[in-house]
């Protein structure tokens, strides 16, 4: 079955000179234009299986060590769901999220709200996007991960052409709409983003690198 230990590659810190060669990647120009100021959000934000109108914890944070053995201090939780978004439990593919699993940089966790918001915008009727797993409150391990250590990683589900809310493969994806959360990604700045074999998506080399076990998800992370 696809996608209960996604991530269980593990990933090095910074991908060795030679990935790129071995495993060719086709590049496509990103023309979106981003601002980079920092991220207006709501204080609050409509959620599920969690106390309604819960706030955000916006603080100084700090990704520790690497992705692949670190530590994260004063990590910001994502709510189980906002403007665009859903969180889901990748180890049985069910909502919401995991409170312990829900953690990451404040950078990473604005970086989420305003996906969601961005695509709430820009696809109204595609539904929200799912997002799985970050980092845990203080970094460390998590099942079915060898990264996601230190609040610079996240998964995310790719979204369907029945337009349905739960786990995607090769054969039911929507590429368009998941090569628009590409571009977007690479646009905000993100350093990394890991697709499957099997999914025909494009970007810049040395960011956008295929990967084994990512045919139903995006893996990304962004700088610390």
């Amino acid at each position: 079955m696809i996608g209960l230990l996604a991530c269980s590659v593990p990933l090095a810190a910074a991908l060795p000179d030679d990935t790129a060669a071995t495993i060719p990647v086709p590049t496509s120009p990103v023309t979106m234009t981003v601002p980079r100021e920092p991220v207006l959000v709501p204080d609050t934000m409509r959620v599920t299986g969690e106390q309604a109108g819960a706030i955000i914890n916006w603080r100084r944070s700090r990704a520790g060590g690497s992705p692949n053995g670190g530590h994260l201090a004063g990590g910001v939780r994502l709510p189980a769901s906002g403007t665009g978004y859903y969180t889901y439990d990748p180890r049985t593919q069910s909502e919401p999220g995991g409170l312990q699993t829900r953690w990451g940089t404040a950078r990473l966790v604005r970086e989420m709200v305003d996906l969601g918001r961005w695509w709430a915008a820009t696809h109204p009727g595609a539904g929200p996007i799912g997002i799985g797993d970050l980092a845990r409150a203080g970094g460390g391990t998590i099942d079915g991960h060898a990264s996601h250590q230190n609040g610079l990683d996240v998964d995310i589900r790719l979204p369907r052409r029945d337009r349905v809310r739960g786990p995607a493969n090769p054969s039911n994806y929507d590429r368009a709409l998941t090569q628009d959360i590409v571009d977007r990604l690479v646009a905000r700045g993100a350093s990394l983003v890991l697709i499957g074999p099997s999914l025909d998506l494009r970007g810049p080399a040395g960011v956008v690198v295929r990967w084994p076990n990512h045919d139903d998800h995006l893996h990304v992370r962004f700088p610390g």
